[in-house]
């Protein structure tokens, strides 16, 4: 008789639960499943390394555990030096973006547009070069297009 209580109990307990559930929006569903299901792996995770399956229970632990960090909103500091936004990014000045574009003087639209053509063949990440070079280019166009 007692587990049967038990059980109605769990049931009106599961079925609450997902009323609220269903009346959630769905970043603060999400937010809450991660939350659960992080939950779970947890305690799977902690149930297998104590049964002697720690290499198997540990890594389900851990994911469990940030699975639950990332639902509670925390998120990993940024590193130090680089940018977020709460450091806006220096403007490029006009002898900067000339001097990346390998220009002089005044250059009208057509020979910015021809300079940077030509280097971007060069730099590209799909010609092998780096998404850094190539942005710092495409900056340097626009700074010399907006003047």
């Amino acid at each position: 008789m007692p587990f049967l209580i038990l059980g109605f109990a769990v049931l009106i307990v599961l079925v609450l639960a997902a009323r609220a559930f269903s009346r959630m929006n769905t970043a603060e569903a999400a937010r809450w499943s991660r939350i659960l299901l992080g939950l779970a792996a947890a305690i799977v995770g902690g149930l297998l390394t104590l049964r002697g399956l720690a290499m198997i229970g540990a890594p389900i632990a851990t994911f469990g555990v940030g699975l639950m960090a990332i639902g509670a909103g925390f998120r990993p500091k940024p590193r130090r030096g680089s940018q977020n936004a709460e450091t806006p990014a220096r403007q490029m000045s006009r002898a900067e973006a000339l001097d990346l574009l390998g220009l002089t003087g005044n250059p009208d639209a057509a020979e910015i547009n021809t300079a940077y053509r030509a280097l971007m063949k060069k730099v590209h990440p799909d010609s092998g070069g780096t998404g850094g070079l190539s942005r710092r280019l495409t900056e340097a166009r626009d700074v010399l297009l907006k003047n």
